[in-house]
Order: C-alpha cells, then sequence, then structure tokens
C-alpha cells in the first residue's frame, strides 16, 4: 500500500518487540498512530540471530499481557522463529495499525510549525510525534582483539548463525552474556575446542528452590541486562 502525504498523530518505527508493545499501549489509550515496518514483524528474530536461538527466559516470563504461549509449556524457552510468530499472533490480537515494507529515510522536526515531516520509500508523513523503536543494537562492535592474519577468523555473534560457518580449529568466545554461552555451548556440542572468555560478570543459577530466576528477579525487584557477543576462529595453523 502506498503512503501518499498523509497525516497521523503518532508514528512509530519498527515492528519489533518495542514496537509492537507500543502500539498496544497507543491503542488502549485511544491515541491514533501508524506503525511503519521496512521489513517484516520481529524481522531481527528472523534472520537476524544465530539458528538455534532460543528466549533469554521461560515462556511465562517472556510474554505479553494477555497472550500465552499456548502450544509450550510454562518453563519452556521459545525459539526465535516461535518469538517471531508470537509477535505477530500479538499484533493481530489488537490489530495494530501495522504497515510491513515500508522504510523509513529521515525525520526532520518541523521549524515552522509542531511536529515532524518523515520521508519514507512510499511517500510522506506528517506526525505529531515520532517514537524509535528499532532497538539499541543495531551496529556491531569488536573490539581489536585478534591481530589482522587471514589465517584468524573473527565475526561478530551478528554474523553467527551456526557451527558450519566456522573453520577448523579451536574457537575463542569473548563474552559470557546470554549471546556467548549460548554459543559457546553449541559450539562445543558441535566438536569444536572451546575458550569462554569471562570479564566481571555475575552468573545467577538457572534455577533455585524449584523456580527459575526470572522468578527470583521479580521477587527481589531487579531488572535483567542483555549482553552481545563475539565470536574468534582460529585455524589449526596458528
Amino acid at each position: 500500500m502506498t503512503v501518499n502525504k498523509i497525516e497521523v498523530d503518532t508514528l512509530v518505527v519498527g515492528a519489533g518487540q518495542a514496537g509492537v508493545a507500543m502500539s498496544e499501549h497507543l491503542s488502549k489509550l485511544g491515541v491514533p498512530h501508524l506503525v511503519l515496518e521496512r521489513n517484516r514483524i520481529a524481522e531481527a528474530w528472523r534472520t537476524g540471530r544465530w539458528d538455534s536461538l532460543v528466549a533469554n527466559g521461560p515462556v511465562w516470563h517472556d510474554r505479553f499481557p494477555g497472550l500465552a504461549f499456548e502450544d509450550l509449556e510454562p518453563d519452556a524457552f521459545a525459539s526465535k522463529d516461535r518469538v517471531a510468530a508470537y509477535f505477530e499472533a500479538y499484533a493481530e490480537k489488537f490489530e495494530a495499525p501495522i504497515r510491513t515494507g515500508v522504510e523509513v529515510k529521515k525525520v526532520i522536526r518541523n521549524a515552522d510549525r509542531p511536529g515532524f515531516t518523515i520521508e519514507t520509500s512510499e511517500g510522506v508523513i506528517e506526525a505529531n510525534r515520532v517514537v524509535a523503536a528499532t532497538g539499541p543494537f543495531q551496529r556491531p562492535v569488536i573490539p581489536p582483539i585478534a591481530p589482522k592474519d587471514e589465517r584468524i577468523t573473527q565475526i561478530h555473534s551478528a554474523q553467527y548463525f551456526n557451527p558450519q560457518q566456522l573453520p577448523e580449529g579451536g574457537v575463542l568466545v569473548v563474552g559470557a552474556g546470554s549471546s556467548g554461552v549460548q554459543i559457546a555451548d553449541e559450539l562445543q556440542r558441535a566438536g569444536k575446542q572451546v575458550y569462554l572468555s569471562v570479564g566481571q560478570h555475575d552468573r545467577p543459577p538457572r534455577a533455585y528452590r524449584n523456580r527459575d530466576f526470572c522468578w527470583w528477579l521479580g521477587f527481589w525487584g531487579f531488572g535483567m541486562l542483555k549482553s552481545c557477543s563475539q565470536v574468534v576462529s582460529t585455524s589449526p595453523s596458528r
């Protein structure tokens, strides 16, 4: 559908977790809005993560209010594809005004009047407010850990999908957050010699007294932090 010089109260850029959640809140408040997504709903979960990724927490915890993962046990961990399908189902549940395949190219604050002018791949939109829901980790950061050497393969977790893409040899995984630990475990199960680099990092037990640690985080009022990792694979000749 073509966007041709339309006006809307609030424009939300991005239809991932944050964009869908924002749309749900705006809908409840009766705020007219539009959500634009350049690809598909939850595209990053579909194509921007490694193949075996599962959510950080069990499905009783990692979900939106009012919609459960009915096909999974409460303590199961949803796969990335299941999470993407869940976001789609949730958007359909409250009929979120999402237009996919429309890219936002530029947002300009109006100088002579309130609001913003938004240039998209399908036209211009005027909005009183704009919500950027594109995620905080869009640009992978790789510290200069390994020297530049054609015998050493260094990639960020954003470019890692499965063990088959790495050459033979040992693998150093830098970072012990959710990404690093899941990737290190997968590589070790695939027969790789894996070294996991852990800095100042606290790792709580997965469960305590028959309750997942997510339950304890909520009980004690603590939040959760997510981190990215990088993978360094060295060849046997190194």
